[in-house]
C-alpha cells in the first residue's frame, strides 16, 4: 500500500478504506497489531501519519484492544469505533475490518461521483457568466465607439447592455467584494447547526436533487447494514447503528418505523416491505436473500444496484444541462450581437 492518509484528523472515505485494508492485511498475515503498525509506521512517509501510526503502535504495545487505541488516537469516525468493537467481542475483527474497507471504498466512489457531477455543470456555468460579462464590459464599448463615430448612439437594448457593461466596468471592485462576502457568509452559515439544517432541507426537498437525496442516504443505509450484518451483529441492533448514519429524513422516518414493526414482533422481510423503504425491484432482491440466509450479501447487491441507478439519474441529469446551458448562451450571446448589428447594418446599408 503505497499512499497514506495525509491528515490525522476527519479521515477520508479513501483514507479510511485504505486504513482498514492496511489493518485487514496485518490480521490475515498473522501479525500482531503491534507488529503490523509497526511496519506501517517505518513505511509512512507522511509526520502527521507516522505520528497517528505511532499512538496506534504505543496502545497496542500497552496492552489496549483495538478499539480503544483507535479512539484514543482520534481521526476515526463513531461507526468504524462501533463495528471495531462489535468485531473484537464476536471474535471476527479481520471480516470487520475487510467490510469497512470495502464499505469506506464504496462511500468514496459516491463522492467522486457527485464531484464529478457537479463539477462540470458549474463550470460550464461559469463559462457562460465569463462569456456574458466579456462582452458587456469589452464588446459593447467597442460598438459604442463605432456608432459615435458614425454619429450616432446605442439605445434600446443595446443601449441598456452598454449601461450594464458600464456599471460593471466602474464597480468591479465593489462587485467582487460583495461577491466574496456572499460567499464567506455562506460558507460561516454552512457550518452551523442551523445553516447545515437548512443547506440538508434545500438539498432533501429540492425539485431535482430530492430523489438523488433519497436514494443517496439509502444507498449508505444498504452498505452499511451489510457491513454490520456481515459482522455477526443482528438485525435490531443493526438498524439502531445505521439509523445513526442516514442523513435523509425520509429514509430515517423509513427505518424508525422498520425497528418499531420488529420490536412489535414482526419479522425482518415483512418489517421492510411494509415500510416500502426500497424500490420494487431491490425490494424483490431483497426478499430472494432474506429467504435463502444471504442478508448480508444481498445488502451489499442492493446498495450497488440503487448506486448504479443514481449515477445513471445524474448522468441524465448532465445530459440535460449541458444543452441548456449551450443553447442558453448560444441565444444570450447572438441577443446581444444583433441588438448591435441590425442597427449597424441599417446604417450602413444608407451609406
Amino acid at each position: 500500500m503505497a499512499e497514506k492518509p495525509t491528515k490525522q484528523k476527519d479521515m477520508t472515505p479513501a483514507e479510511l478504506s485504505l486504513f482498514f485494508a492496511n489493518l485487514e492485511l496485518i490480521y490475515h498475515s498473522g501479525l500482531t497489531p503491534a507488529d503490523g503498525f509497526d511496519i506501517l509506521k517505518k513505511g509512512s512517509q507522511n509526520d502527521a501519519y507516522t505520528a497517528w501510526l505511532d499512538k496506534l503502535y504505543q496502545g497496542s504495545v500497552a496492552g489496549f484492544a483495538l478499539s480503544e487505541s483507535l479512539e484514543k488516537a482520534g481521526a476515526i469516525p463513531e461507526y468504524a469505533l462501533s463495528m471495531i468493537r462489535i468485531g473484537e467481542s464476536t471474535g471476527k475483527l479481520q471480516d470487520t475490518c475487510l467490510s469497512l474497507r470495502d464499505y469506506y471504498k464504496k462511500r468514496d466512489e459516491l463522492a467522486q461521483a457527485i464531484r464529478s457531477a457537479l463539477v462540470y455543470p458549474l463550470t460550464m456555468v461559469l463559462m457562460v457568466l465569463v462569456v456574458i460579462i466579456v462582452l458587456l464590459v469589452q464588446a459593447m464599448p467597442v460598438f459604442d465607439q463605432v456608432f459615435n463615430q458614425l454619429g450616432l448612439e446605442l439605445s434600446g437594448f443595446a443601449g441598456t447592455l452598454l449601461t450594464i457593461g458600464q456599471v460593471l466596468r466602474s464597480s468591479a471592485l465593489y462587485i467582487t467584494g460583495v461577491l466574496v462576502a456572499i460567499i464567506v457568509v455562506l460558507l460561516i452559515i454552512r457550518i452551523t447547526p442551523a445553516g447545515k439544517g437548512f443547506f440538508n432541507m434545500l438539498y432533501e426537498k429540492g425539485p431535482v436533487v430530492s430523489d438523488i437525496s433519497f436514494k443517496l442516504s439509502l444507498q449508505r443505509f444498504a452498505f452499511a447494514m451489510s457491513t454490520m450484518l456481515r459482522s455477526g451483529l443482528d438485525t435490531d441492533a443493526s438498524l439502531k447503528l445505521a439509523e445513526t448514519l442516514i442523513e435523509n429524513s425520509r429514509v430515517g422516518e423509513k427505518v424508525s418505523l422498520i425497528r418499531k414493526s420488529i420490536q412489535e414482533n414482526k419479522g425482518f422481510k415483512a418489517s421492510i416491505e411494509e415500510s416500502k423503504l426500497f424500490p420494487p425491484e431491490e425490494m424483490t432482491l431483497l426478499s430472494m436473500g432474506f429467504r435463502v440466509g444471504a442478508d448480508a450479501q444481498v445488502f451489499e447487491q442492493v446498495g450497488n444496484s440503487i448506486a448504479a441507478s443514481t449515477e445513471r439519474k445524474l448522468e441524465r441529469i448532465i445530459g440535460a444541462i449541458e444543452p441548456a446551458l449551450v443553447g442558453f448562451m448560444c441565444v444570450l450571446v447572438g441577443i446581444i450581437l444583433l441588438s448591435v448589428m441590425l442597427p449597424l447594418l441599417g446604417v450602413l446599408s444608407n451609406i
